[in-house]
């Protein structure tokens, strides 16, 4: 077999394994918001991806390795929305409303909803994960950062910056909250625009 075809054979299984692993996250991910944490048994999470638990083993080892990839994937996502360009342009009014958009579209996510679950019904000192280090404000130097290229050319200082953060975050994870028991989310937008006015008056002030 030539080297090129042993690359492609290689590429073809990184690609086939990569699939295979997104499948058992949206499995749990799908479970969790069909039925809450404890309908994500090992058994479902098999069923509902179409393999076998030896399968779904061969990939995470474990179901806390399963959880741990799922809230991995959740941070992972958001803090790429914060790299995409529209969020970068125009005025200080419009970056702080992409922004705001941005954590507001996280937080009424799927992936985030199981997020929270995961968090809930592992916290505890005897927890097997690693909670801290995946929450998204745990990283605060990186979200600084991207703060930082976010607001580029209006001089913000950091400090500033991280308030508007850390307000941005308690409030509308807050909300999020508010969603799972009120779906209709009366006030959705008069409270998004509310934040965004607040938000633009920290950074402005």
């Amino acid at each position: 077999m030539t080297t090129k075809r042993i690359q492609n054979k290689d590429g073809h299984q990184a690609l086939k394994a990569k699939a295979t692993r997104e499948r058992i996250i949206n499995a749990v991910v799908e479970l969790i918001n069909e039925s809450g944490f404890s309908s994500a048994s090992s058994t479902a999470i098999a069923k509902k991806a179409g393999i076998t638990w030896g399968a779904v083993q061969h990939h995470f080892g474990n179901k806390e390795e399963i959880l741990v990839a799922v809230m991995e994937m959740s941070r992972d996502v958001y803090f790429q929305s914060l790299t995409q360009a529209d969020i970068h342009d125009g005025t200080l009014e419009n970056r702080v409303s992409h922004f705001v958009d941005r954590v507001w579209e996280h937080y009424k996510s799927d992936l985030y909803f199981a997020f929270s679950e995961i968090v809930m019904a592992t916290r505890g000192n005897d927890s097997k994960l690693p909670l801290r280090q995946i929450r998204v404000t745990n990283g605060l130097d990186e979200h600084l950062k991207r703060m930082v290229d976010i607001f580029e050319g209006y001089n913000v200082p950091q400090e500033r910056l991280n308030e508007a953060l850390r307000f941005t975050h308690r409030f509308l994870g807050g909300f999020a909250l508010d969603r799972i028991l009120e779906p209709g989310m009366p006030f959705e937008d008069i409270h998004i625009q509310r934040v965004k006015d607040q938000l633009l008056a920290i950074i402005h002030h």
